[in-house]
């Protein structure tokens, strides 16, 4: 089903056979959207939909995938005031699973909604903000489709800035040493460690005056995401080859690490927040309370080279800012996320189901999107706000018109 409006997408949802789910861009992880049911196709939610200067409010269709916000608010002199390392998603997506970036100050996207409209499994729509239906904007805000559908969203906005990019590479000990200093002096920073390598690549982000090139199109934005570079090449070789030859999980971890890093470079915000990811891969990621992030990591570390675990891809570690939507892994607790990836043709049991028993001891919460194990009795114990949301989710859709198995296993 591909409706057209709000109307064709209401009468969609009444008449279609449950489970409905509605997808953005395929890009979680976990089987969100896995249905024997209905899939509805969102496309025609897409664009610009109104600006209010004086609040400083965009609003987007939540279909309008994330490369195309920057083109469409940056000639009104804004841009968002944080994104993630992606930006193949769609804004609905990054909203419905708590998606993030990286910064103390600074939120996920949920953290950044405004309002949205909500087209419950009756058909009706109703508008959610924090003056209006405002536990349903609370509980909305990180709802991975289960209390509707989204058909607008609204962010807040900043005037328009440049970043500066900076990589570096630090030895461990120094880095973690360091560590502290380095997330408080930057607006964003964030490492990635090869874990056979005694060295992480550093990057960070801070606002510069200095010139940028001009801001490219949408089609330019889209088609960026596209390109596989010689260093890609290279890094796709290796991991096909690492499972079978083990020995040369610390050269080829070394050599990645000297690979890795960037040259610095000054562009607008949502042109240098993504990088283009054109590696296929699975990833499992973790929030932990910030205060626990550098002896998690550390341990990670640490498990993984004493079990000889196989991994061509690094952990990467970021930060991000508290926040008061019930179902966000960052519900009144600033984080640290840890996220592990693995080479997609590689079995993933044996380094994530590792990483999961450490994120577990820590009471790390998942993301939404990225693969996890947790129970709905595990996630009681992690959510203060679990029980409310199962609540609210059970007197919009009390027929369960847009829970799945998977979703039906958590919080039903």
């Amino acid at each position: 089903m591909a409706p057209k409006d709000e109307v064709e997408l209401a009468a969609a949802v009444r008449k279609a056979d449950a489970p409905v789910r509605v997808p953005g861009t395929g890009h979680s992880f976990t089987p969100l959207n896995e249905t024997n049911g209905t899939i509805i196709d969102l496309s025609a939610f897409d664009g610009f939909k109104g600006f209010d200067p004086e609040q400083e409010i965009a609003t987007f269709g939540a279909a309008t995938p994330l490369w195309e916000i920057g083109p469409l608010v940056h000639p009104l002199g804004y841009g968002l005031k944080n994104m993630g390392d992606i930006d193949r998603q769609t804004l609905g997506g990054v909203v419905g699973t708590g998606t993030h970036g990286t910064g103390p100050t600074l939120g996920s996207f949920s953290a950044e909604v405004a309002g949205f409209r909500l087209l419950l499994a009756s058909g009706e729509i109703i508008h959610c903000s924090k003056d209006e239906n405002a536990e349903m904007f609370a509980g909305g805000r990180t709802s991975f489709g289960v209390l509707g559908v989204m058909t607008e969203i609204a962010m807040y906005v900043r005037p328009a800035y440049k970043l500066l990019e900076k990589h570096f590479l630090l030895p461990l000990d120094e880095l973690f040493e360091q560590l502290d200093s380095l997330v408080r002096d930057n607006r964003h920073f964030e490492f990635f460690c090869f874990p056979y390598a005694d060295v992480a690549v550093c990057k960070s982000l801070n606002e510069s005056t200095e010139d940028a090139p001009a801001p490219r199109t949408a089609e330019e934005m889209r088609a960026r995401g596209e390109k596989i570079g010689t260093d890609s090449r290279t890094f796709v070789a290796i991991n096909e080859v690492l499972p079978y030859a083990p020995f040369l999980l610390k050269p080829a971890h070394r050599l990645f690490s000297q690979l890795m890093p960037g040259s610095g470079r000054v562009r607008w915000s949502h042109e240098i927040f993504p990088s283009p990811r054109p590696v296929r891969f699975n990833e499992m990621e973790y929030a932990v309370p910030i205060e626990k992030g550098p002896e998690t990591v550390r341990e990670i570390i640490k498990t993984i080279r004493a079990r000889g675990i196989n991994t061509g891809f690094p952990l990467e570690y970021r930060t991000v800012a508290a926040d008061d939507v019930w179902m966000s892994p960052f519900y009144q607790r600033p984080s640290a996320t840890i996220a592990v990836h693995q080479y997609h043709k590689v079995d993933t049991a044996k380094l994530f189901n590792t990483c999961e028993a450490i994120f577990r001891r820590v009471d790390g919460r998942p993301h939404w999107g990225k693969r996890h194990s947790r129970s709905a009795s595990e996630l009681e114990h992690l959510y203060p706000q679990y029980q409310p949301f199962r609540n609210l989710r059970g007197r919009l859709d009390p027929d369960r018109k847009f829970l799945n198995a998977h979703l039906r296993a958590l919080f039903d």
